[in-house]
């Protein structure tokens, strides 16, 4: 079988939307979910969110003790992933 590679061209990047060491009950959330370290390789990589469990942690923000600034922004994903018919946001950590 064969697999072919492509380069990326363009990455447009928004804003930050959560810090993995600042917002560390959010990222440790996410790792037990979805093995969110295993797509970060040396302190960078890209990582697929599923939108449900954007939601199920925004509604569990004050257990994983999120501020109101990143509350709002993963907001903004969930919104812009919806408008777009995506299942998943994609976070570029670096």
């Amino acid at each position: 079988m064969s697999i072919n590679a492509y380069p990326v061209i363009d990455i447009k990047l928004g804003k930050v939307s959560f810090n993995l060491y600042r917002d560390r009950n959010l990222a440790d959330f996410l790792d037990k979910e979805i093995q969110l370290y295993a797509g970060i390789h040396d302190g960078s990589g890209m990582i697929d969110i599923p939108v449900k469990l954007l939601e199920k942690a925004i509604r569990s923000a004050k257990k994983l003790e999120l501020d109101d600034d990143t509350v709002s922004r993963i907001k903004i994903n969930i919104s812009l992933a919806k408008l777009s018919n995506d299942e998943v946001v994609t976070y570029y950590c670096f």
